[in-house]
């Protein structure tokens, strides 16, 4: 290795996080940019790059709450509504049950507890409409119908009270709510397969979008470095990455290939939304 090439190696390894555990090939080509001196494009490239994903992740958000509305699994108010339902719903199962109270004194907050659960699932019911609900809030909606069910079930235990009715009514809520969801997708089972992959659709869509904005970083970024800088981040890229592997500390195979500045693209606009590292 050439010894002006040695000493930029081990300039760009001074520049690198002192945790191995934080250095990756994006901390390597952002430190080789300050060595060559291009320290201020380097992060921007990061900072474009960076808002380039979090700006998709967001569009295609907006674009789920657009079609689906208030059934979108992503800004979506029903999944919200019904989980703090659920939640009421367990704690009034809990209350209906005269565990560690009596339920003679229990009979307004079992009434608030079944009654606000009750009419919420309603709200959403109305407003879903004969529309399937993605398998996220049908598991909410069967919880709710168990909850709701079984304080039902614990009410008519007891010696009869004024909450009776409403504890009944919001158990036959519950449960009727659950059939009715499991039927509408059991029926309409081309939108039920599509309210079920509406992320994953919204994904599709939005990735080509996403490189088209990655080749424009790049070629930004290429024009703003010139031919001869290109290639010298190149080397140095390479050479730095053969150091650190004999150090021990090996990532995935960077392509010779890859442009000065596409290392920061591609690492920082990979996991653009949150399920690719489920993925990965």
């Amino acid at each position: 290795m050439p010894e002006e090439l040695t000493e930029q190696v081990a300039r760009t390894r001074s520049n690198l996080p002192t945790n191995r555990a934080h250095i990756d090939a994006k901390e390597v080509e952002r430190a080789v940019f300050g060595v060559v001196g291009h320290r201020d494009l380097a992060l921007r490239i990061w900072a474009d790059a960076n808002e380039a994903a979090v700006e998709a992740w967001r569009e295609c958000r907006r674009r789920m709450r657009r079609e689906y509305g208030a059934r979108s699994p992503h800004g979506g108010w029903t999944v919200p509504v019904l989980f703090v339902a659920l939640l009421a719903g367990a704690v009034s199962a809990a209350v209906a049950s005269g565990f560690r109270s009596e339920p003679a004194q229990t009979e307004v907050l079992l009434a608030v507890l079944v009654g606000f659960p009750a009419l919420a699932d309603l709200v959403v019911l109305v407003v879903a409409g004969w529309r399937p609900w993605n398998w996220a809030a049908v598991r909410m909606q069967i919880g709710l119908a168990i909850t709701l069910g079984a304080a039902a079930v614990f009410q008519l235990g007891r010696p009869e009270m004024w909450v009776m009715p409403l504890v009944i009514s919001g158990g036959a809520i519950g449960v009727g709510g659950m059939v009715l969801v499991l039927v509408v997708r059991a029926v309409r089972p081309e939108e039920r397969t599509e309210i079920d992959a509406v992320i994953n659709v919204a994904v599709e869509r939005m990735q080509p979008e996403l490189d088209a904005r990655a080749a424009e970083l790049q070629a930004e970024a290429s024009a703003a470095l010139g031919a001869d800088d290109s290639a010298r981040i190149v080397a140095l890229r390479a050479a730095v990455l053969a150091d650190l592997a004999a150090d021990g500390i090996v990532f995935e195979p960077v392509p010779a290939a890859t442009p000065a500045g596409g290392v920061m693209i591609s690492a920082l606009m990979e996991h653009w939304h949150p399920y690719s590292r489920q993925k990965a």
